[in-house]
């Protein structure tokens, strides 16, 4: 569960590096930056009048920010539910594992991030070109940067818990 809350609070974070490494890394001509023809029939005038980059964060914001919400409302049911289950949670030590995982996985989720960022762009660049994906790509990165970060973070946080409890005695 402490996972699941860690990625939850973190992922607005990648979200907004994924947006930036995107914008940093495309210029304004970039095909990726064009517009959704339902996002132009809602927003009205001031999309065409806007920089493309605007257009751009806000659409990949409209595709987010609902399977942010819902992973949000996920995570809240789950506790709810522990809750309900098991009762109050016992306050956790300070030392161990979960600490450790916690350091390692906020690096490795924002790097893997970035990393998903440009392989995604990629691999949309040369199997679906010309389409408009990239709004989509940035949107949803951060969910799938969360769940491979989680296995290294793991693996890595095994031998620093192990340090520290030396470290302790």
């Amino acid at each position: 569960m402490t996972f699941l809350r860690q990625a939850a609070l973190l992922l607005p974070s990648a979200f907004l590096l994924s947006l930036l490494l995107f914008l940093l890394t495309h210029p304004k001509s970039d095909p990726g930056f064009g517009t959704y023809p339902f996002f132009e029939e809602r927003a009205g005038a001031w999309v065409s009048s806007t920089a493309p980059e605007v257009r751009f964060a806000a659409q990949a914001s409209i595709f987010f920010l609902p399977a942010y919400v819902g992973s949000l409302l996920f995570v809240l049911l789950i506790v709810v539910a522990e809750r309900a289950a098991f009762g109050p949670r016992p306050p956790a030590s300070s030392q161990g594992f979960s600490r450790s995982f916690a350091h390692i996985f906020n690096v490795l989720f924002l790097v893997v991030s970035g990393i998903l960022v440009f392989v995604c762009d990629g691999l949309a660049r040369k199997y679906v070109a010309g389409a408009l994906v990239a709004p989509l790509l940035v949107a949803f990165v951060p969910f799938g940067a969360a769940a491979l970060a989680a296995a290294p973070a793991a693996v890595l946080a095994v031998p620093v818990a192990l340090l520290r409890r030396t470290e302790a005695a």
